[in-house]
This record gives C-alpha cells, sequence and structure tokens, in this order.
C-alpha cells in the first residue's frame, strides 16, 4: 500500500490529509505552523502516521512561509526537504487558493500531483 500526506501549512492553520491507495483516510485543520511550541510536533506526527500505515510516506509540503518549515525540522535552510526513515517530504510551490463565483470554475476538476519518492524505498 502507497501512503501519501499533503501538508499545506498557511498563516492561518495546517491542513493534513493522509491517502492511502486511493481513498482518503485522513483529514484534520490544525493550528498553523508558527503557533507550535514544540519543534518535533511536526515530524512526531510524521513518524507517527508512518508507524501506523507501517511505511515510508511521501510528504508534499505547502508552504507559505518557508521559516516555520524549517524551525519545524520539516526542511533545511536551503528549502529542501527533511528525509528519514518515516518520510520524505517535498516541498511544493504553494498555490493560494481563489474562490470563485463562476459555476463555471467550480465545476472544473482539480487534480493533486504527488512527488515520488526519489530512491524507490519505501
Amino acid at each position: 500500500m502507497k501512503t501519501w500526506v499533503l501538508m499545506t501549512a498557511t498563516p492561518k492553520r495546517t491542513r493534513v490529509v493522509v491517502s492511502m491507495e486511493d481513498a482518503v483516510v485522513l483529514r484534520a485543520n490544525l493550528p498553523p505552523l508558527s503557533t507550535v511550541r514544540n519543534a518535533r510536533a511536526a515530524t512526531t506526527l510524521l513518524e507517527a502516521l508512518s508507524l501506523w500505515a507501517d511505511e515510508r510516506l511521501c510528504v508534499a509540503l505547502s508552504a507559505e512561509n518557508l521559516e516555520s518549515c524549517f524551525r519545524c525540522a520539516l526542511t533545511d535552510e536551503m528549502g529542501l526537504g527533511a528525509r528519514s526513515v518515516y518520510y520524505a517530504v517535498e516541498p511544493v510551490k504553494h498555490e493560494p487558493r481563489r474562490r470563485s463565483r463562476r459555476a463555471s470554475d467550480a465545476a472544473k476538476p482539480r487534480q493533486l500531483a504527488l512527488v515520488a519518492p526519489l530512491d524507490g524505498a519505501r
């Protein structure tokens, strides 16, 4: 089974979506990374999810502020994603969500591009 995690960090919240195969199994709205006091909170969450799924997670990280991601050990000082035996984080370009009132725009399908692990490991 392949487990994917999408983390979207904004100044208002951190959204976490976990997918196994083609099914979304977990959605969470957490406080923003900038307000988290323990710097290991985000990595501990990913480690716990990895242990639960019994595999290495592929994590797509979309963040407005990379400084908070560095403080929480999700990226290094150059903005490269963190790697461990539990997860591989890949920063992706943050696209602010725009709300449209036009029905034609709302009906358009959206696709999430997930990043495959570079080394082929679990």
